[in-house]
């Protein structure tokens, strides 16, 4: 990574802390807006390497908070509409429709370059209600469970998984993957997905 990028990056990151800090601590007397300021410019420093991550597919550096603010602002509005839409179709199911309830397990694969990509779609379809995300290889294969056929559906129309590569400036290659493709895959690296079981750990009394 270049040296002006890492000194953009380490402006940003220390502004992100000064506001942080002063919308949590309300104090406006100069000498805690100096400590406050000052603090924050070390810790982003301390904290610049860090945040930077190597991308999955190539050898760029990403750095983890560098994501662009007006995208990132639009695409928070979209995903709070997306929740609150979700919501109310979960609700609606639960109270008067339990049958369309028919729980599932999902593959798609969404190959992002950038580690923060793949964690914030992860992040987002779990925020939805009525999906979960499960699991994430290494070649860029999710799987997610979804409460209902059309839950299914919307996670597999690939509109989320856009919207997060148009976030963060990538072009990827989205397509659903059949069950019959995950065993044969499953096969081939390894990975147990379809069979796998999840255990829950209890602690010894």
């Amino acid at each position: 990574m270049r040296k002006n990028h890492q000194f953009l990056n380490w402006v940003g990151t220390a502004v992100l802390l000064m506001a942080l800090w002063f919308i949590m601590s309300g104090k406006t007397e100069s000498k805690f807006l100096i400590l406050g300021s000052a603090s924050s410019m070390l810790i982003a420093f301390i904290c610049l390497r860090t945040l930077n991550m190597q991308g999955i597919k190539t050898d760029r550096e990403y750095y983890l908070i560098g994501a662009n603010i007006p995208r990132l602002l639009m695409y928070f509005v979209w995903l709070l509409w997306q929740i609150a839409c979700a919501a109310f179709y979960v609700a609606r199911v639960s109270l008067t429709n339990m049958s369309k309830v028919d729980p599932s397990i999902v593959w798609f694969r969404a190959d992002y370059d950038n580690p923060a990509a793949r964690a914030m779609l992860a992040n987002s379809i779990t925020l939805t209600p009525g999906t979960i995300t499960i699991d994430i290889t290494e070649d860029g294969l999710f799987s997610v469970h979804a409460l209902t056929q059309e839950l299914k559906e919307g996670v597999l129309d690939g509109s989320m998984q856009k919207k997060v590569a148009w976030l963060y400036g990538e072009t990827i290659d989205f397509a659903p993957v059949d069950t019959q493709d995950v065993k044969i895959e499953s096969d081939s690296k390894r990975l147990e997905l379809v069979t796998k079981k999840y255990r829950i750990r209890r602690k010894s009394l």
